[in-house]
């Protein structure tokens, strides 16, 4: 039952998860994603992006100070995981995988 249970709540995380995660692939994508529509009230829309990040801590730190949204992981799970090289969605620089993106509130 404690079995049964567990992988209820495995699986509705995964969901949600999954529904609230979209692949990015602009700057303006980028920015668009995680800008408030009213600065004056903004809304917590949630969500996380999948993009292209050049490994840079300067390019993170504009990132983080711009938008107030920071790296969460570099994703293990192989159903995430995108190790194709790309170009970073911020500097345009090589990035070698995607890493998950988000806003903290």
């Amino acid at each position: 039952m404690l079995g049964e249970i567990q992988q209820n709540l495995y699986d509705r995380a995964k969901v949600l998860r999954d529904s609230n995660t979209v692949r990015i692939d602009s700057k303006k994508d980028f920015y668009d994603f995680f800008t408030p529509k009213n600065k004056e009230k903004p809304e917590i829309h949630g969500g996380f992006a999948l993009a292209h990040w050049s490994g840079n801590p300067e390019v993170e730190a504009r990132i983080k100070d711009e938008l107030k949204v920071t790296i969460r992981c570099i994703p293990f799970d192989q159903e995430v995981r995108d190790d194709q090289p790309g170009q970073c969605v911020i500097s345009g620089e090589p990035s070698p995988r995607r890493v998950l993106f988000a806003k903290s509130y």
